[in-house]
């Protein structure tokens, strides 16, 4: 997140995102059983959605009672979001378009938690980048508030360098019958995800394929740490959930 390209790319698959789901209200469910606990512990009231994409996260912690601020740096993405939580009959989170960079300066005042789901961050491509976001992360939280973020295991990735990770096969959505992939190119600096879209067209029989972008930066965990040590987090933990991991940090 940060750039023109990130931008670019969710406002061309807003349309597409909930194919990634095979059951929306199951993958809430879900992280709602990871999250919850977690910030019932910490008494956590208000919460910062930083990277709510089309509202998964932000919907599912409204429905509980949390006081929710969504924000992405795609307006397709929040336009969607918006739709999602009217849908649901959630009137009362605001969304804001925001780069995790200049965060603080959009939100009117702190909150006991921020997240950060979806693999978000690495979309960010330089350490000090990502030192700028978590700086304006850490500076909305109020004391003692916390911050979770959810992205892939690079360090496994870097070692095992997989080449395909099948998303959805032979899934009905929309009227289509879908199956998307990922190709994964390694570069230099950078994990190319070519996201590859095979879908046919029910009524019609039409089939087509679709080949998206995205360039993320592996950032290894040794380092993801150190700078959130550097913005200020204290008691961090890492916590490997599949394929991703989970690192919470806390602020004094």
């Amino acid at each position: 997140m940060g750039n023109h390209q990130t931008e670019s790319f969710y406002e061309r698959i807003a349309d597409k995102y909930h194919w990634f789901f095979s059951s929306w209200d199951n993958a809430m469910k879900r992280q709602m059983q990871e999250l919850i606990p977690l910030l019932h512990i910490n008494k956590v009231r208000t919460v910062l959605d930083c990277s709510c994409g089309t509202g998964l996260q932000a919907i599912g912690l409204a429905k509980e009672g949390f006081h929710v601020t969504g924000s992405d740096i795609s307006n397709k993405m929040l336009e969607i979001a918006r739709k999602n939580a009217e849908k649901d009959g959630i009137k009362d989170i605001h969304f804001i378009q925001a780069d995790f960079r200049d965060i603080q300066s959009k939100m009117n005042g702190s909150f006991d938690a921020v997240i950060s789901f979806g693999n978000s961050i690495p979309h960010l491509h330089r350490n000090c980048d990502i030192l700028d976001a978590f700086t304006n992360i850490y500076n909305c939280l109020n004391n003692g508030g916390l911050a979770v973020f959810d992205i892939r295991n690079y360090d496994d990735m870097l070692i095992n360098k997989p080449k395909f990770l099948p998303m959805r096969i032979h899934d009905e959505k929309d009227e289509k019958i879908v199956s998307i992939l990922y190709v994964f190119d390694y570069l230099d600096d950078i994990i190319r995800f070519n996201v590859v879209y095979l879908v046919e067209d029910k009524t019609s029989g039409e089939k087509s394929m679709e080949v998206e972008v995205s360039d993320y930066y592996p950032i290894k965990s040794a380092v993801f740490v150190d700078l959130l040590k550097e913005a200020g987090f204290i008691n961090i933990e890492i916590i490997e959930k599949g394929s991703n991991i989970h690192f919470i940090g806390y602020k004094l």
